[in-house]
């Protein structure tokens, strides 16, 4: 048997304080008929009679009497919860990022299946245009940007919240033979292909310091550009692993050493000042 309902106790404290099912029914906007039927649902369910019932109206039997009490009081925490949820800011609005386009495509679109879940009010605008992490910094201090996905180095009118870390790795064909332990000189007559980025600069300089001396022979902006080239066996490169991915099969990937990997972060603001509505 069904449990007891909100609209069956509702509908008992005003058959009694209007003492009828007529005037209860007026009160409620329904018909007599469905406070008859509801009532004698409850008194099934609680195996007891609420009402007396005359020509006159009905009246509160001493088991009903008791049970009012409570029922006045769930129907005052359902009035509470309701004017609490009324009275609650509902988090609602855009909210702009800007990123690069590796970040779009791995990882944010689990973040956009949980917030559509978790607030369905707040919608992301992405901007992945970028070319430099320092564009990415300029958008959110200009105010044309919420929050910006970057690397750490982002000017002190910025907050940051540290997010992954996104190491550079080595891009060579799966064609080219590589002997064990790895040596930059077995790489002396592989083209070198480098992204157009001068935040890589570190991490090229880095490996020059570690014995990288190929000069090089393409420079690209584009990171499916590079990818592509590599892929093909002709040459290769320097990129973030997220720039990389997914992992073409005629590409294999090396760690580069820890000090060449950028810490990612999640930049807004700082408190002080105003963020954009």
């Amino acid at each position: 048997m069904a449990g007891i309902k909100l609209n069956q106790l509702e509908m008992l404290i005003a058959a009694v304080e209007n003492n009828g099912f007529s005037a209860a029914a007026a009160a409620l906007g329904c018909t007599q008929s469905r406070i008859s039927h509801a009532i004698a649902e409850l008194e099934q369910h609680l195996n007891v009679r609420l009402l007396h019932r005359s020509r006159s109206g009905c009246t509160p039997t001493a088991a009903c009497t008791q049970i009012l009490k409570d029922a006045k009081k769930i129907m005052q925490l359902l009035e509470g919860i309701e004017q609490t949820a009324a009275e609650t800011p509902q988090l609602a609005g855009r909210v702009r990022v800007a990123c690069f386009r590796s970040a779009t495509a791995n990882l944010l679109p689990p973040y956009f299946e949980a917030l559509a879940t978790a607030l369905p009010d707040i919608h992301l605008d992405i901007d992945d245009s970028a070319t430099e992490y320092h564009h990415l910094n300029d958008a959110v201090v200009s105010g044309r940007a919420d929050i910006g996905i970057t690397i750490q180095g982002y000017p002190d009118s910025l907050h940051g919240v540290p997010y992954i870390s996104d190491p550079y790795v080595l891009m060579l064909p799966r064609s080219f033979r590589l002997r064990q332990p790895f040596s930059w000189q077995q790489l002396e007559n592989l083209p070198f292909i480098q992204p157009n980025a001068n935040t890589l600069s570190p991490a090229v300089e880095r490996c020059r310091e570690m014995g990288l001396r190929n000069e090089v022979v393409h420079k690209l902006a584009s990171d499916s550009g590079i990818v592509g080239l590599v892929n093909q066996g002709l040459g290769f490169s320097i990129m973030p692993w997220l720039s990389v991915l997914p992992v073409p099969e005629n590409m294999r990937i090396l760690d580069l050493p820890p000090a060449a990997a950028p810490a990612i972060c999640s930049s807004s603001p700082a408190p002080s000042c105003a963020m954009t509505k």
